[in-house]
């Protein structure tokens, strides 16, 4: 997993036919489809790498 957009996990049900409905709180609070620590790191490291940007805020 190297962006938001991509599946965290074969558990993961966001897909490009079926997006998460609530895609921005699972990006930076998930995964809510379904509960594991290593998919949860997993968003958190790519939350690490983007907010070296000073452009990005998480509200």
């Amino acid at each position: 997993m190297d962006k938001f957009i991509d599946r965290c996990c074969e558990k993961c049900s966001h897909a490009k036919d079926n997006p998460c409905k609530d895609f921005i709180s699972c990006c930076v609070e998930g995964p809510i489809c379904h509960k594991n620590e290593i998919c949860t790191g997993k968003r958190k490291a790519i939350i690490e790498k983007v907010a070296l940007n000073e452009q990005f805020t998480i509200c």
